[in-house]
């Protein structure tokens, strides 16, 4: 990269943790030129077999520009098109083993690359559901997430997004993402600023996607009621102009072709979804929660805590595993956090018992390539 900015081919910025790179009016008339750097860069498949098999016999090469699995492929065009309620036994087995397949399949593989000066670099090919240290890295990142939103916030709004299971899986993660963004242009001209935010996904028993977030620094969305009534009206919007809309706030590098396609499979879902509205009656739009959160001292506790929390709550003193903090119940870091360290204790977990399966829910991350959780930059 810094070889093609000092030959004034590209632009770069450093935004967060990437580096991005845009074409210069220079570098779009040498594009070949470009392209030759890059490929001499030897990150591409053209490294011959033999010098790798001199580093490592039990290595396996890696082309960094494939950016999936056959594993992953293989089983990704089954599930993604279909609906979470219409998935099979069979389809859930083949998932897991399908993860375990590409767990198994990682393990020998490596990252290789090569300096100016012709000479090879091998780093370990290391992933967050096989790495524990990776893993546990991104559990102290929560932490720190929520212990510099609680020095500056003492107030913040939680709030879940359920969304109907007849919807394609892979079309539920552009329509929660379209919500999302729409909840921040919301938020954004009501508040004047954009809240901060901690944001987590996770997979409900049928596999359908469940969404929560902590909004810092605000004490209120809008009423229950409308608030679905307003999610509903976003929905319809999404599915009436899908392809545009997924384009436009998901993924830009959509074709023309393919806008059009999820055009027309968007008024599809939203004849279902209007069919599923007639047939629950007591059904105004996605399903949701929220919860006013206010910090007294150095904990947050709810203002009226969620539904799935109180039976969690229950099923835990049932269990008489229940872990206080600062006297208290779970608090809202911890409820979310859950879901974090079972997952952190899974992965653990397997990687040292492999004879044992994972479970659904942890290959689920896999398949949708969603993050156990995100922060916003602030």
């Amino acid at each position: 990269m810094d070889r093609l900015a000092r030959k004034c081919l590209v632009k770069t910025e450093v935004i967060g943790s990437h580096r991005f790179a845009k074409l210069t009016e220079f570098g779009l008339k040498a594009i070949p030129d470009a392209v030759d750097l890059i490929r001499n860069a030897g990150m591409h498949e053209t490294v011959i077999r033999e010098t790798i098999e001199q580093l490592d016999k039990n290595a396996i090469y890696i082309p960094l520009r494939y950016r999936a699995s056959e594993e992953w492929w293989f089983i990704a065009k089954k599930l993604l098109p279909k609906p979470p309620e219409k998935f099979s036994k069979l389809d859930k087995e083949l998932l897991t083993l399908s993860f375990i397949t590409w767990k198994e399949n990682v393990r020998d593989k490596i990252l290789l690359f090569v300096d100016e000066e012709g000479n090879f670099h091998i780093k370990d090919y290391s992933t967050r559901f096989t790495d524990e240290k990776y893993a546990k890295k991104l559990l102290a990142k929560y932490n720190h997430a929520w212990k510099k939103a609680s020095e500056e916030y003492d107030k913040a709004v939680f709030v879940t997004i359920t969304l109907p299971p007849f919807i394609p899986l892979y079309i539920q993660k552009y329509a929660m993402r379209f919500l999302w963004h729409r909840i921040k242009n919301y938020l954004r001209s009501h508040y004047g600023f954009t809240p901060p935010h901690i944001l987590a996904d996770e997979p409900q028993d049928n596999l359908s996607l469940h969404k929560h977030a902590i909004i810092f620094g605000i004490s209120r969305i809008m009423d229950k009621r409308e608030f679905t009534r307003w999610l509903d009206d976003k929905l319809i919007r999404f599915f009436s102009k899908m392809g545009d809309h997924v384009q436009k706030t998901v993924n830009n590098r959509l074709t023309e072709d393919e806008v059009k396609a999820l055009n027309k499979l968007g008024k599809k879902l939203l004849k279902k979804y209007l069919r599923y509205k007639r047939k629950h009656k007591g059904y105004h739009g996605p399903v949701n929660y929220l919860c006013k959160l206010v910090k007294k001292g150095n904990t947050w506790e709810w203002e009226n805590p969620p539904p799935d929390y109180l039976k969690y709550l229950e099923k835990k003193k049932q269990q008489k595993k229940l872990t206080s903090y600062d006297g208290a119940d779970l608090s809202p870091s911890d409820y979310i956090r859950k879901y974090l360290i079972k997952n952190l204790e899974e992965i653990t977990y397997f990687n040292e018992n492999e004879e044992e399966q994972p479970s659904i829910k942890l290959a689920w991350y896999w398949l949708n390539r969603c993050r156990f959780y995100s922060v916003s930059p602030k």
